[in-house]
């Protein structure tokens, strides 16, 4: 077995990216110079959004997403329960109370009927995040939509999804423009589909919303002498902390990485489709016997896979940690994702989520598991894991 199987993700550096990063280690600037505004600048030609605000990691874009809307104390922010947990910990760091709408059984994504039977039965929350669960985008149109009748506020949770485009009305929109949503986050952690070590963004095409962004990502800090607040001596070397916040800021160093990686995604992007099909034939027998449920997306979808995540049916000969530890043994990487974020420790506790609250994701954590797909995986990896699941069927 080669050895990118032993991982479900695995980040693929080139010469190019190893070069992209030297430049920036022999310059004058290692953070805040400017690699970083050309990064956000090619985030923003890939999605067509108007502002890109690259930040630490994923998490920090959820969190400043959430700052800009002023979600506090006594405001409800909703999240899909299928998916890390930064997705839903955005709101309570804010002083918002989270809950929960359960997923389409189809696609993992939060389901816009259920939405909309949450406003009407709970009444609308300050602010939605769907998920673009495995790359496969959430319906932002539905949703934009319902957010337009119930007055919320969308912040497209796009970590799955750089790369990914949807049609609606005969066009097509990337995950991130920005389009049906306030806001979008992606995240560049390594198993993504593109990575800058660690690293996210925020992207929109408000500009007020920016410019706050770009201040909280920086300690709260105003360097621009037109949007000062009190007059003040000098310029040049003035700066104003107008609220209170943290250093979010992406380095230069990560920056270079990630837009070296970004000029590579339509190869990652060909691959990964390139391995999904051939897990789907590899797959087609145990699917015909019905021990095993694929991925399958509507022709309006056009995904950057992020994950490859099969469900177990109650007729499969072993059930999913038997099939988890069988895999492992072989050192076949593969993963969960996820536990439902409501039924985690912290929010059963704090918030008194309990079992049976959104049932179709709590099914999918009993039965998916996520399997190796990267673009350093060869055929040979994909024929590997496929046998090797036919013969712990059988030997179950």
């Amino acid at each position: 077995m080669s050895r990118p199987v032993s991982s479900y993700g695995r980040q693929w550096i080139s010469a190019g990216d190893v070069e992209a990063v030297g430049r920036v280690l022999v310059s004058d600037w290692l953070t805040q110079g400017p690699e970083t505004g050309l990064f956000e600048d090619a985030l923003c030609a890939l999605t067509g959004a108007g502002h890109a605000v690259a930040v630490a990691n994923g998490t920090a874009a959820l969190y400043l997403a959430c700052r800009v809307l002023d979600v506090s104390a006594g405001d409800v922010g909703v999240t899909s329960p299928l998916s890390f947990a930064a997705s839903a910990s955005c709101i309570p760091l804010c002083g918002g109370r989270p809950d929960f709408v359960d997923c389409g059984a189809s696609d993992l994504c939060m389901s816009p009927e259920l939405l909309d039977l949450f406003c009407t039965t709970h009444g609308p929350p300050k602010v939605v995040i769907p998920v673009d669960f495995a790359g496969a985008p959430a319906d932002l149109p539905a949703i934009w939509d319902l957010s337009r009748r119930w007055g919320f506020r969308v912040i497209e949770d796009a970590a799955h999804a750089v790369g990914s485009r949807y049609l609606h009305g005969g066009r097509w929109f990337s995950c991130g423009s920005c389009e049906h949503s306030d806001m979008a986050v992606f995240s560049f952690h390594p198993v993504k589909n593109i990575t800058s070590g660690e690293g996210g963004a925020v992207l929109t095409n408000d500009a007020g919303l920016a410019a706050r962004l770009r201040r909280l990502a920086n300690h709260g800090m105003e360097r621009s002498p037109d949007r000062f607040l009190e007059e003040r001596p000098g310029s040049g070397w003035a700066y104003e902390i107008q609220e209170l916040s943290l250093n979010f800021r992406l380095s230069d160093i990560h920056a270079a990485l990630g837009r070296s990686q970004l000029a590579r995604l339509p190869d990652f992007k060909k691959r990964r489709r390139e391995l999904v099909a051939q897990y789907a034939a590899g797959f087609a027998s145990l699917e015909e016997r019905g021990w095993l449920c694929l991925p399958s997306l509507p022709d309006h979808i056009d995904p950057c896979p992020h994950l490859f995540v099969v469900r177990l049916t109650g007729d499969a000969p072993i059930d999913r940690q038997g099939l988890y530890e069988a895999l492992r043994r072989r050192g076949i990487g593969c993963q969960v994702h996820y536990w439902p974020i409501h039924l985690h420790p912290y929010y059963r506790r704090s918030w008194g989520f309990a079992p049976g609250y959104r049932p179709v994701a709590e099914a999918a954590a009993r039965n998916c598991l996520s399997l190796p797909l990267h673009p350093l995986m060869a055929e040979r990896d994909v024929v590997e894991v496929t046998g090797a699941i036919a013969e712990i069927f059988e030997e179950a």
